[in-house]
């Protein structure tokens, strides 16, 4: 495998980790965050607690660039849930509408989807028309996660589900 090869999964298998760890970081709660006293990762110069809570689940990522007709790897789905505790026999779970009124939910479920996070891995095939000339260098690669990164960073920062 060529070094370019290899420099280009690493970078594919940040990009992949890096979306985990940062909105791991933006949904998690403070409390969470503080018991696990973790690593930093500061790839795209972007520094985000590290976490081994999806090693294996990213495993899959860590050489996309397998040789062809091997299928791409699964588009990595991180979905942020609200984890509703059991209620009490007097209390209830309501909506509040855009009208200020509430509607209550009823069955009250266990966990309430508030964001779903989707990368996809699509290789270029040797049909599809673009020639090597085409390919991106991975240093251009990884200069241009920098601001992908910083972006999303400040994006998860000012979602509802930020509060």
């Amino acid at each position: 495998m060529s070094n370019d090869i290899q420099k280009a999964d690493q970078i594919a298998y940040r990009l992949f980790t890096k979306l985990a760890l940062v909105v791991h970081q933006a949904r998690t709660t403070a409390d969470q965050q503080q018991r696990l006293q973790p690593k930093v990762d500061k790839w795209f110069n972007l520094e985000t607690p590290d976490t081994d809570l999806y090693r294996d689940q990213l495993r899959i990522y860590r050489s996309i660039s397998a040789p062809w007709p091997a299928p791409p790897p699964p588009p990595l789905e991180l979905q942020v849930l609200l984890v509703v505790p059991e209620l009490a026999n007097n209390q209830v779970l309501v909506y509040q509408a855009p009208d200020a009124s509430r509607v209550p939910v009823d069955p009250a479920p266990r966990f309430i989807l508030l964001e779903k996070w989707l990368l996809a891995f699509t290789a270029a095939t040797a049909g599809s028309g673009e020639s090597s000339d085409g390919d991106v260098a991975p240093s251009t690669i990884y200069k241009h996660g920098i601001p992908l990164f910083r972006s999303l960073f400040t994006l998860l920062r000012v979602l509802p589900a930020w509060r």
